[in-house]
């Protein structure tokens, strides 16, 4: 898998004549898009704690976000100026996300938040190249 996404970045590169920067901070935007709206919703809580961060984040989000809009907002606005090179993490540190992603919401999200974004993504980045030609 991790051959074929980086040729779906190469392609995302190719195709829009965007540089790495670019494309990495649209993938980031993709990805966090991705497990925010797969995170199913009971009081919104588990939404409003995706983060975004160069360094691992810590701690947790205090609010809820039931639509998601606002976390996906925050996480786009934190990567304008995302350069390549290094680490950068998107999290959840509510101690019952990971009981959600691995089958304790068998009915809402069966096969999670995160495995289901990733498997998506290089999909959701083929969209997005073809929506700017």
């Amino acid at each position: 898998m991790a051959g074929s996404f980086s040729a779906d970045i190469s392609k995302f590169i190719t195709k829009t004549g965007a540089n790495i920067d670019q494309a990495l901070r649209q993938t980031v935007v993709l990805a966090s898009q991705g497990v925010v709206l797969n995170t199913p919703v009971l009081t919104g809580r588990l939404r409003a704690n995706w983060q975004f961060g160069r360094v691992l984040p810590g701690g947790e989000v205090d609010g809820v976000d039931t639509s998601g809009a606002a976390t996906i907002a925050k996480i786009a606005g934190q990567v304008t100026s995302l350069k390549a090179g290094g680490e950068c993490w998107i999290v959840n540190n509510l101690p019952y996300a990971g009981e959600i992603e691995y089958g304790h919401s068998s009915v809402k999200a069966p096969s999670g938040m995160v495995r289901v974004t990733l498997a998506g993504l290089p999909a959701a980045i083929e969209q997005y190249v073809r929506g700017l030609q």
